[in-house]
């Protein structure tokens, strides 16, 4: 005696779940991450000090490290990272934290914690429709 079976439904499934693979694609995290991100550099920029301009244009969002931070820090494999903050300038160091000589006065600390929540919504909100868009197909 034998019996057949037959399951249905799989290829739409399968579907699904490629779809839902390419929302963890690299990219479409970046550009997510990249996005949530934003509004803290526009802040931190509204928020540091003027002199030349050099270091309020160094501020922004990217994947990269300047090279001595790439040195001290390693992102565990698989991870994606996106940062933001400013160039690797020494007065954004001293600009932030201050020297012995002169007074801080930070700009990427207020700016992180002033838009940290709206950060936090654009990310969850992205996320949020990418997932909604696979799941309608």
């Amino acid at each position: 005696m034998s019996s057949a079976f037959k399951a249905e439904g799989f290829d739409e499934t399968d579907r699904a779940l490629a779809d839902l693979s390419r929302m963890a694609d690299s990219d479409v995290l970046i550009d997510i991450g990249e996005d949530a991100l934003q509004p803290i550099a526009d802040a931190a920029r509204g928020m540091v000090r003027q002199r030349t301009g050099r270091l309020a244009r160094s501020i922004g969002v990217g994947t990269q490290l300047s090279p001595r931070q790439a040195a001290l820090f390693k992102p565990d494999p698989g991870t994606i990272e996106v940062y933001v903050g400013a160039g690797s300038l020494p007065q954004a160091i001293t600009e932030e934290f201050g020297t012995y000589r002169e007074a801080a006065h930070p700009f990427m600390r207020p700016a992180w914690d002033s838009r940290l929540a709206e950060a936090v919504t654009r990310l969850r909100a992205a996320a949020g429709e990418r997932l909604r868009r696979i799941v309608r197909g």
